[in-house]
């Protein structure tokens, strides 16, 4: 299966300074005025597009931040006076950008908590997201600014007069590498995040009677518990009219050590039921007879301090007990249900399995009447 991208560039923030990129790499051909206005216009569009787009709205608070920059400048050369000295407009719009940007990180968890409040329910997700994605690309162009500025220092110190070739590269080249490189750096990042999340494991969220109602990643259903239900598949094993039953996983996050069923695990994001059960079934018993199928029986929610799962129980009826002979299964024997019963209730089985126990002895005890018959 293909994985999706979580994040899209949508979420590339650092892509709200191409307005001044563009003002930047005009002023070299045009005069500095002229370059400000075709930057403030591209940033006035930049908006436009993005407030009427199509499908869900991910605000870029770096492209307004940028456009102000560059709408504030326009309104200076309205003023009598060289506000900006020829050929300053680069480093200039670089300061009068990076400060916006200092200040924004400096203030991040104010920022954020900001449009937490403001925003409805239905959009606080985005507007966050947006506003953290908005605080990296800030941080990143605020590294590669402060590099540029020390750059320039270790030139003014250790050279007694700066050269053309040094002018040029400090005052021209520099000032829009400086958003170039954090619109790149951006991007690889994003890229590199999604190839993470792409080999990361997803368990749906469900209702009680089933129905997906969203995803979250595997490990966060260990560390938020019960917030929300993931659905778990659970497969007993049956053979003569017995029960096969072994010790918990001590890493498991409920009942370790208990002794339990054999199989379970929670179902991916995207897996359906059988395949689900298939890959449960053949990791447990890789040299199993393919012919035997586990059956489904019973649904139902579970809920503790601990978990919250709605589960569903298999059973998987063997003939042949020797495949059971494994080391991955510790502590594991066949059970009669009178020995189960002098157990139950005492704490020695795991809380599912004294859920599932009468229901599993009916549905044996019947088919052991069946094959009699």
């Amino acid at each position: 299966m293909k994985h999706k991208g979580i994040l899209s560039s949508a979420f590339n923030m650092s892509l709200g300074f191409i307005p001044v990129i563009i003002s930047i790499l005009l002023c070299e051909f045009i005069t500095q005025d002229t370059a400000i206005y075709i930057g403030t216009g591209l940033g006035i569009v930049g908006i436009y597009l993005l407030l009427h787009r199509k499908g869900i709205l991910i605000p870029n608070f770096i492209l307004y931040i940028s456009t102000v920059i560059l709408f504030l400048l326009t309104l200076a050369t309205f003023i009598p006076g060289d506000f900006v000295p020829n050929g300053a407009l680069p480093l200039t719009l670089e300061v009068s950008v990076l400060i916006p940007m200092l200040i924004l990180y400096m203030h991040k968890k104010r920022f954020i908590n900001h449009f937490l409040r403001q925003i409805g329910s239905c959009n606080k997700r985005l507007y966050a997201q947006g506003a953290e994605s908005s605080i990296v690309s800030a941080r990143i162009a605020l590294i590669f600014g402060i590099l540029h500025f020390l750059i320039i220092s270790i030139v003014v110190v250790f050279q007694d007069t700066e050269t053309p070739t040094s002018m040029l590269i400090l005052y021209k080249i520099l000032p829009p590498s400086v958003f170039i490189l954090s619109i790149l750096f951006n991007q690889v990042a994003i890229r590199y995040f999604n190839h993470l999340m792409a080999h990361t494991e997803y368990v749906p969220i469900v209702t009680t009677q089933g129905d997906v109602i969203g995803k979250s990643l595997a490990i966060e259903a260990i560390n938020y518990k019960n917030a929300y239900i993931n659905p778990v598949i659970r497969i007993a094993v049956s053979t003569h009219g017995m029960l096969f039953l072994c010790d918990r996983p001590m890493t498991a996050i409920l009942d370790k050590g208990k002794t339990d069923i054999p199989m379970e695990c929670y179902l991916r994001f995207g897996e359906s039921l059988s395949d689900g059960v298939s890959r449960l079934f053949n990791n447990a018993f890789p040299h199993a007879d393919q012919s035997i199928k586990p059956k489904f029986n019973i649904v139902y929610h579970f809920e503790n301090e601990v978990t919250n799962r709605l589960i569903y129980l298999f059973i998987a009826e063997i003939e042949d007990d020797s495949i059971l002979c494994s080391p991955r299964f510790k502590n594991s024997k066949l059970w009669s249900f009178k020995q189960i019963e002098e157990n139950l209730d005492k704490g020695f089985f795991s809380s599912c399995f004294e859920e599932e126990y009468e229901h599993l002895k009916e549905v044996i005890c019947i088919r052991e009447k069946y094959k009699e018959s």
